[in-house]
């Protein structure tokens, strides 16, 4: 019986810590940890994402794109600099046009960070967007961590873009993704992102729950009907024939 029984607080023992930040012995290293939900519970990582400078106000010309990074070792009491490269065959951006890639904090005592890219708005933005392709390279502090996360693409335009907490989670309550739907949102909500909480777990701030989702669909549903009583539809896309009339239901 006993040895059922240590099988069972070791069980036990891996379930407590599931959740909690893994910490290894070995050099400490960064990676990209971006994710998104999945919808079912779990989440995914992602190694692209969109920034739009259509989003901000009108006389914006300059904005920070963050993309999120993750230790890999042990947390340190001292803070640490990590760095990336922009790889150029396949970055279509152009270094102090488009952007100026900066240099990270890993802040002393934490798991996550980001990488700072400063972005600028100009005018060719508004017809194609461009992209950086980032790799991790070593420091002095921090060595290059996950293989899978070693490199990512950020895309930067000025038009409306899918960004990257818009999943097939969202399309529950909103319905699919367009470019016109997504500004009629941010017109009614004054919201441009939409990470869900994880399966069951309590509201966190910055993420919302199916309930609240659901409080948005309501929402959105009440002001487009209002909208049309004194306007005419928008389309899904202006520039295709058939034309079909945007909703807020999957």
């Amino acid at each position: 019986m006993k040895y059922f029984a240590y099988i069972i607080i070791a069980v036990a023992v891996v379930a407590c810590r599931k959740n909690e930040p893994m910490t290894f012995p070995d050099d400490a290293a960064i990676y990209f940890f971006e994710q998104e939900s999945s919808g079912y519970g779990t989440m995914l990582s992602v190694a692209e994402k969109n920034f739009s400078f259509a989003i901000l106000d009108d006389d914006v010309t300059e904005a920070e794109g963050k993309v999120n990074v993750r230790l890999l070792g042990k947390i340190s009491d001292k803070e640490r600099a990590f760095r990336a490269r922009v790889i150029p065959d396949s970055t279509t951006a152009i270094e102090g046009t488009h952007y100026r890639l900066r240099d990270g904090i890993l802040p002393a005592g934490e798991l996550d960070s980001y990488l700072p890219v400063t972005l600028y708005r100009v005018p060719d933005l508004k017809q194609a967007a461009v992209n950086i392709y980032l790799e991790i390279v070593p420091t002095g502090d921090l060595a290059v961590g996950l293989e899978s996360g070693q490199f990512f693409m950020l895309r930067v335009g000025d038009f409306f873009m899918k960004p990257a907490s818009w999943t097939m989670f969202v399309d529950q309550y909103f319905g699919t993704y367009c470019d016109n739907k997504y500004k009629f949102i941010i017109d009614v909500l004054g919201i441009t992102e939409f990470p869900m909480t994880r399966g069951n777990t309590p509201p966190v701030e910055g993420s919302y729950t199916p309930p609240q989702m659901q409080g948005f669909q309501y929402t959105l549903v009440t002001a487009y009907e209002q909208y049309r009583k004194t306007n005419p539809p928008i389309w899904v896309d202006d520039n295709v024939e058939p034309k079909v009339e945007i909703k807020f239901q999957p």
